[in-house]
């Protein structure tokens, strides 16, 4: 499994690294991206997730036009949600809930997996 350990990404004119280990989840409003951080500040930042979804690994899904979520920090699935490690619960339609839980399958299955097989 492919594991990029940081991406950097440009705040106003300081560029910040990021430990993708740490990334709960981002959040989309209009152009304006929230990284919500475990146990840390939200940071802000103006961009695409097309410029950043190249940068992070398997462990990002990205189900829904507003979110992208590392699957290694979901609690469980629910009701066409993703509840997080820190109680923040993140909602979506069917759709997109239904290509969230593919992936969250899948990257499960890869991980059990690859524990037993070393």
């Amino acid at each position: 499994m492919k594991t990029n350990d940081a991406i950097f990404i440009k705040v106003q004119k300081t560029t910040i690294a990021i430990r993708t280990e740490t990334i709960l989840y981002m959040e989309k409003t209009s152009r304006k991206i929230t990284i919500h951080i475990v146990g840390g500040e939200d940071v802000y930042f103006y961009g695409k997730y097309d410029s950043v979804m190249p940068l992070l690994d398997e462990r990002f899904v990205h189900p829904h036009e507003s979110y992208v979520i590392n699957m290694q920090h979901i609690y469980r699935l629910g009701m066409r949600e993703a509840v997080m490690i820190d109680g923040q619960k993140i909602s979506m339609g069917d759709k997109c809930f239904g290509r969230l839980k593919r992936a969250y399958d899948a990257y499960i299955r890869h991980n059990i997996w690859s524990r037993l097989e070393t």
